[in-house]
């Protein structure tokens, strides 16, 4: 019989690492435990203005689960902050951008008179840019990101978005987004065309 030995932090840091090794069921089950013991030890209670923060998303996220209604293409709504990730999300499932684009790439979903509307993919930056005849949104689908905006005022505001949120750039914001993800983030982005 096969003698498993002890897993510890150091032993799987060695399998990631490149090890040539297969874990056993009983090595994973070991592995599994002492990660867990280990994020139990390490557990810190996030501050209440947080907690609340994140129990109001998880019920926001129940409340877009429960409302999901498939779209139709030829009657997609207009984004807007009560947008519902699960509706957008099944529609962009299987659109996928080619293996080989280089930093962003757009998938066109809708363009007429009112709007363009992509399924957006983006490995790195947005570069800074600036619209003054269109509001620029963001529903960001998968991935995260920071966007820094800068009004017309010279105020400045950075935000950070994950999968499920969303915003929309106002007339004469400049702004740039850094993608945060290890993977590109993936949205439905809709430039709405209004008078200059």
């Amino acid at each position: 019989m096969k003698k498993t030995k002890k897993i510890t932090l150091s032993s799987i840091r060695e399998w990631l690492t490149g090890e040539d090794h297969t874990p056993s069921p009983i090595e994973v089950a070991d592995a599994e435990d002492a990660i867990l013991a280990f994020a139990q030890a390490s557990a810190v209670m996030p501050p209440s203005h947080l907690r609340s923060k994140i129990l109001s998303r998880v019920d926001e996220i129940k409340a877009q689960k429960d409302a999901h209604q498939k779209l139709e293409l030829d009657k997609l709504p207009m984004l807007a902050d009560n947008a519902n990730w699960f509706d957008w999300n099944e529609l962009a499932q299987g659109i996928e951008p080619p293996d080989d684009f280089e930093n962003i790439h757009l998938h066109p979903l809708e363009s007429n008179e009112k709007r363009e509307l992509f399924v957006a993919w983006v490995k790195e930056m947005v570069e800074e840019e600036v619209h003054h005849d269109l509001l620029e949104s963001i529903l960001i689908l998968d991935g995260s990101c920071e966007c820094h905006i800068n009004n017309e005022k010279g105020e400045s505001r950075t935000v950070r978005l994950g999968q499920g949120e969303f915003i929309t750039m106002q007339i004469g914001e400049t702004h740039d987004i850094v993608i945060t993800s290890l993977k590109p983030a993936k949205a439905i982005l809709e430039w709405r065309k209004v008078a200059a």
